[in-house]
């Protein structure tokens, strides 16, 4: 149990302490992926323990493991059935995309009674606190207090790439990066934090000034998708949770105040000097014009003519500079040269293209049908008697619809902080199922056990 709480402060903290040790070069590669193989040496190190003790492997019910691992297998199989693909970036992505998923099917083994599952929450939402504090400072501080915190930059031996941190390649804007390396990462990490109160409706004075102060802290971290998507879910949950009268005023209100609200910004972002950065830029056309040559360009002009090459049933493998290569040699003439010259940069932000074209729309399947059984199971116990149960059921609902709807722009999925939080939910909603099943008496012995 310990162990897990160490792998989740690895994950939101390393970024900051190795920077601040100084850490760079081949060193500040192989620490870094510490985190991502803790999370599986934990996996087996529970399942061992359990076949020392005869034990069998803890599974949800909902199947979304056998699913997992088949997609697991088959990405590992495209990965080193195609030649001409790199096998080390290969396998690099494949970790990344999945290295938590692991983690969620450790925590029913270890984090095994209702006792424990509260404890972990209440350790995840004092992560967001911190979080939260310490970007406060930074915001305050300005670039003085956040260069204390910012990470170095690396390069992954494995694939060869450069990576270069936010904070890195724009002090100046003061981005609010707190000890994760990178604006967009602290954004999803508050983001979290929302969803937790959400997931509670608890609709009192305290929950209200809590969600304002979190939202402010997303619209501050600069992550335009993330603040939008926060607002969304804020009011679509207010929505659902209000009653019918309350309903039907907040939709008449939405009906007549959105559009003037909308034409408002609209000339209100006309009359100022357009930059693709400012938040104000997204009700600019230019704004739009920007984004088909990035995420909109890999939905609407890349996708639909990937989808008709063979190569789109099995897909390329998870090769980025392989996929690249396949776009210019295929669709130069149909596609914008701007578009062509970004490809690499901007095919993982709309994430659904990513898949496809790395997986095929064999890969993708499997990946979203995980999900989907990840997600009836949880939609089934939204409004459980038992009150734990029900939070975690909600928790998982909100934190995969929110996953699926910023991978239209960003690499939910892949991202570190989102990525961890989502899977540990997971995995304490399954764990609680798996509690519930028991019989009131074996549930209540266990919960009185001692760690």
């Amino acid at each position: 149990m310990y162990f897990l709480y160490v792998v989740i402060l690895l994950t939101t903290f390393q970024e900051a302490v190795l920077g601040f040790f100084g850490v760079s070069g081949i060193s500040l590669f192989l620490l870094r992926t510490i985190a991502d193989s803790s999370s599986i040496l934990l996996f087996f190190y529970a399942v061992t323990r359990n076949s020392l003790k005869n034990k069998a492997f803890t599974l949800s019910g909902n199947g979304y493991e056998r699913v997992f691992m088949a997609f697991f297998i088959y990405s590992l199989i495209i990965s080193l059935s195609t030649l001409n693909s790199n096998l080390g970036t290969n396998i690099a992505e494949i970790i990344v995309l999945n290295r938590f998923v692991f983690l969620a099917m450790t925590v029913p083994m270890i984090v095994n009674t209702e006792p424990k599952i509260v404890r972990l929450l209440k350790f995840l939402s004092l992560i967001v606190l911190t979080q939260v504090i310490i970007g406060a400072l930074q915001k305050i501080g300005g670039p003085q207090v956040i260069d204390f915190f910012r990470p170095n930059d690396y390069s992954n031996i494995i694939t060869g790439s450069d990576r270069s941190f936010t904070s890195n390649r724009g002090l100046s804007r003061q981005m609010i990066i707190g000890t994760l390396g990178d604006f967009l990462t602290f954004g999803y990490i508050v983001f979290s934090g929302i969803i937790f109160l959400l997931a509670s409706r608890a609709w009192r004075l305290r929950t209200y000034l809590m969600l304002l102060i979190l939202i402010v802290m997303v619209f501050l971290s600069g992550s335009r998708a993330i603040f939008l998507s926060s607002l969304l879910l804020v009011l679509f949950t207010a929505f659902m949770t209000a009653k019918p009268r309350i309903r039907l005023l907040i939709f008449l209100a939405a009906l007549v105040g959105i559009p003037p609200s909308i034409l408002f910004l609209i000339n209100s972002a006309a009359g100022v000097e357009f930059e693709y950065s400012a938040f104000f830029a997204i009700f600019r056309p230019e704004f739009f014009q920007s984004l088909m040559n990035q995420r909109l360009g890999h939905a609407f002009l890349y996708l639909p003519l990937f989808v008709l090459q063979p190569e789109a049933i099995f897909g390329l493998s998870p090769d980025r500079m392989l996929a690249t290569d396949f776009a210019i040699t295929n669709f130069s003439t149909d596609l914008p040269y701007r578009f062509i010259a970004t490809f690499s940069e901007t095919l993982e932000d709309f994430y659904p293209a990513a898949l496809v074209t790395y997986y095929g729309l064999a890969g993708a399947t499997l990946f979203y049908l995980m999900y989907v059984r990840i997600v009836l199971s949880a939609w089934r116990n939204r409004n459980h008697f038992n009150d734990l149960t029900a939070y975690l059921a909600r928790l998982v609902l909100f934190f995969i619809a929110t996953a699926h709807l910023l991978s239209l722009a960003n690499q939910s999925f892949e991202n570190r902080s989102f990525a961890l939080f989502l899977w540990v939910t997971v995995g304490m909603y399954v764990s609680k199922t798996l509690i519930d099943r028991r019989s009131p008496m074996q549930s209540y012995n266990e919960g009185n056990t001692v760690d």
